[in-house]
């Protein structure tokens, strides 16, 4: 979502944590719900200043609702939404933009439904994220299907209904890429599992049931983040919380390496991995984050855990690790920054407003964006320190995009792609 910057590249090397495609991941631009590395970090000089009339290369409007982020390949700008239909239905849509220019170039129906699934107030129709893979847009709408769209063509390539869920408050997870699939967690009320689908195809490459949550009422079996996929002695793993339990996966196979069981569903934070911890968390009735060493074998709940915290942690916005410093902005606006080794608190401050986006980073600079189109920028320093604030209209649910010195933002109503001084 982000230059009073510290020149810092040299240390976020060390760190593990500059912005840099993942391993086994698509080299575009931004290829999926928070960038090259999954985590949220921007590697251009994107703007630290803005309004509807400043730095504002160019806005365009979207028709229908979604809170997908925005994904970039073939010099275009992807999102979803889901426009309504006549006789009360709605049409699922992957749309995509010109990136210099904003001109829409595609806008294609690859679902049509009868009747929207039950939906959170929070929650779209068209929430996940896109993943690039192979230039392949694959988009999931939930319940609903995955689909996928050429990027150059904008022509759907395949589709898929087959993995149907009852999320009961609407679809969240996005797919993720991984050599030539995307990998995909499900998990509803009714079954909870994680498929691999070749990206070229939509064909099952392999599926895995998540079991730890079978027990459980089904309101509580729920869970929507994201996988990350990391790598830990030179073996890939993906990383995917779940209601009750986050597990580890062997992403080529589906194989189970490891789990931690802690308490807590419906969690929507896509963890983040650094200085050899995997953070995670827990989701609703404990909030809890966790630091996991991901290199055991089996249930490693005992064993591998480095420390919990459990002040201001969020069930929406995702973390963020900036060299060693971790950073969470809650539902409710509380910013907290921990020592990401160890998790002791640096502090805590209050921004404004509620926040459902994840934040970003450039360099030391975090970009937090509020629900109602404020950004507060600051630094991820042992003490709070504010850099800046801008506003845009409308309201912004979606993680933006950064690429160059540019940030593409989705509210809404529109798409922004808001430049750095350089570009102008």
């Amino acid at each position: 979502m982000r230059s009073y910057l510290i020149p810092l590249v040299g240390a976020a090397v060390a760190a593990g944590v500059v912005a840099s495609a993942g391993p086994g991941q698509d080299r575009s631009p931004w290829p999926q719900f928070r960038g090259p590395d999954g985590q949220g970090h921007v590697a251009g000089a994107v703007p630290h200043e803005w309004s509807e009339g400043k730095n504002v290369a160019w806005k365009t409007p979207l028709a229908g609702k979604g809170w997908s982020s925005p994904v970039i390949a073939g010099g275009k700008v992807w999102v979803t939404t889901a426009v309504p239909a006549a006789g009360g239905g709605h049409s699922l849509r992957v749309v995509g933009l010109d990136l210099q220019s904003g001109a829409v170039r595609h806008d294609v129906e690859v679902f049509a439904v009868a009747e929207l699934v039950p939906l959170h107030a929070r929650n779209t129709p068209a929430s996940p994220t896109p993943a690039v893979v192979g230039g392949r847009v694959i988009a999931s709408f939930g319940s609903d299907g995955v689909g996928c769209v050429d990027a150059a063509t904008g022509k759907v390539v395949w589709r898929t209904a087959a993995f149907k869920v009852n999320y009961e408050t609407g679809p969240g997870s996005s797919p993720v890429p991984y050599k030539d699939r995307v990998i995909l967690p499900c998990d509803g009320a009714d079954a909870q599992f994680v498929v691999a689908l070749d990206a070229a195809t939509g064909a099952v490459a392999w599926k895995t049931d998540r079991p730890a949550a079978a027990k459980r009422a089904p309101n509580e079996r729920r869970a929507f983040s994201t996988p990350l996929v990391i790598t830990v002695g030179g073996r890939d793993q993906v990383v995917i919380p779940g209601a009750h339990c986050v597990y580890s996966y062997d992403p080529d196979t589906g194989a189970e390496l490891w789990r931690v069981a802690y308490t807590g569903f419906s969690n929507v934070p896509r963890p983040v991995f650094a200085h050899g911890l995997v953070y995670v968390s827990s989701g609703y009735f404990s909030h809890e984050l966790t630091a996991i060493r991901p290199d055991g074998r089996g249930d490693v709940t005992d064993t591998h855990v480095a420390w919990r915290y459990k002040k201001g942690v969020p069930n929406v916005p995702s973390p963020i690790v900036v060299v060693d410093r971790l950073v969470m902005v809650s539902d409710q606006g509380v910013a907290t920054c921990l020592d990401a080794r160890t998790g002791t608190p640096k502090w805590t401050e209050r921004l404004p407003g509620s926040y459902t986006a994840s934040p970003l980073a450039r360099g030391d600079s975090v970009y937090a964006f509020a629900d109602d189109g404020k950004a507060v920028i600051f630094r991820a320093a042992d003490e709070y320190v504010e850099l800046g604030r801008n506003q845009l209209a409308g309201r912004i649910h979606a993680t933006p995009a950064g690429v160059g010195d540019s940030l593409i933002v989705r509210t809404d109503a529109a798409l922004y792609r808001l430049i750095g001084a350089k570009s102008r």
